[in-house]
């Protein structure tokens, strides 16, 4: 991470110090491979992808500054919680995967429920951070997650129950910051901000900001290139970060 985006306002007020500028634009760096990936032959989503963790942090220190429970009710493997345990808040995070459980558990100390946000009792919070699993795109270790439903719309009618479920329990002024990403797959294009934007739409939240993920400096935009020409589609190099208020 270079000076431009590390800002200290100030050495003796840690709700004050922001090691991620929040700018509208955040270029990520290489967040490291997964098992058996090889980006040259293999997508990148062939396997679950990590967190970026300026992103993690940027939520943690700068979104979610006044909260002081967050919940994640798609927890992974353990960036999230890494990011908001370290600035002193309490963090619950709920996943269906016994290896992310794990993973959390080895790598980052981060000690998440194996519970299913569809049907398990949600806590109280004040602020939510979470990445949904993209159906029919990324390979996760959970063989019961919505991403593996048999089709987009029984993904979209599960996540939103899900935000739902969320919503209802976030207290007054809870911020939610979700990052999601549309994608193409079959010629077919996924438009999940859009449906996320949607959805929180229609259980009352206002958008309150929205960040640009680039991975422009990361993606390997010359081995995507000759099938972008051939498909006539853009190389995909970002994802958003969507931050949305409770009245």
């Amino acid at each position: 991470m270079d000076d431009a985006t590390k800002t200290m306002l100030t050495e003796d007020t840690p709700a004050d110090f922001l090691t991620i500028m929040p700018v509208s634009v955040i270029d990520i760096s290489a967040q490291g491979k997964r098992k058996n990936e090889d980006h040259n032959s293999t997508s990148s989503r062939a396997n679950y992808s990590p967190f970026p963790v300026e992103i993690a942090t940027l939520c943690a220190e700068f979104f979610l500054r006044d909260a002081t429970v967050v919940f994640d009710p798609f927890a992974g493997w353990g960036e999230r919680g890494a990011a908001v345990k370290k600035t002193g808040k309490t963090y619950i995070g709920y996943d269906t995967s016994p290896e992310a459980i794990v993973k959390a558990a080895v790598e980052y100390g981060v000690i998440n429920g194996q519970r299913d946000s569809l049907t398990a009792p949600i806590p109280t919070f004040d602020g939510l951070l979470t990445c949904p699993p993209y159906w029919n795109l990324e390979t996760y270790a959970g063989e019961n997650g919505i991403d593996r439903l048999g089709n987009w719309g029984a993904f979209l009618d599960s996540l939103f129950i899900v935000f739902a479920r969320c919503y209802a329990a976030a207290s007054s002024g809870a911020v939610f910051c979700v990052m999601v990403g549309d994608w193409r797959k079959q010629h077919k294009y996924y438009a999940l901000e859009w449906e996320v934007c949607d959805m929180f739409d229609q259980l009352g939240a206002t958008i309150v900001d929205k960040i640009v993920v680039s991975r422009s400096k990361v993606s390997k935009i010359k081995i995507m290139l000759p099938q972008a020409k051939r498909l006539g589609y853009s190389v995909r190099v970002h994802e958003n970060l969507l931050v949305f208020k409770k009245p």
